[in-house]
């Protein structure tokens, strides 16, 4: 009898030992998804950025890992990279809950002081998370060569970004 009654407060304190340590340490080693963004709006602003600071690791970390993308991350930052980019709109279509299209216009300046126009199309795709990835959900952007193939969609009515989202 007093056998049991030890087990059992044995493994009540290992249980509870447990379940406070073990979430510390696993945010200690930091095991969270890294990659993608929590919103689509995010995920517009990290990649403007990375234009801006022309910096590609940036904005691979917006692309699923089971694509190839460095040579068009690397032709995108050559084409539109290294300028402040000013008075962006972002407008969305949204053929499926899950895939969304943005149409992003702004503005730069160039080296010569001419205003360029950018009208760049992104595609950016939610993905859930599991028990095993230790993350929720993420939304990545979708450039380069992927293992995955795109989502058929119909066309859908543009939608703006919510006020606020311009600068």
């Amino acid at each position: 009898m007093q056998s049991a009654k030890s087990f059992r407060n044995f493994t009540f304190n290992l249980v509870l030992a447990l379940s406070i340590t073990l979430p510390i340490l696993l945010e200690g080693c930091n095991i969270k998804n890294s990659y993608g963004a929590d919103t689509p709006d995010r995920v517009v602003e990290q990649y403007l950025l990375a234009l801006e600071k022309k910096d590609e690791e940036l904005m691979l970390k917006l692309i699923p890992r089971k694509y190839s993308a460095e040579q068009a991350v690397e032709d995108k930052i050559a084409q539109l990279g290294g300028h402040k980019i000013q008075e962006y709109k972002v407008f969305y279509t949204k053929p499926k809950p899950v895939f969304w299209r943005a149409n992003v216009q702004a503005f730069y300046t160039d080296d010569g002081g001419l205003r360029k126009k950018i009208d760049d199309t992104l595609t950016i795709v939610y993905e859930g998370g599991s028990i095993l990835d230790f993350n929720k959900g993420r939304w990545y952007l979708l450039m380069g060569k992927g293992n995955i193939p795109t989502p058929e969609v119909q066309p859908a009515e543009p939608q703006t970004s919510p006020p606020g989202r311009s600068r």
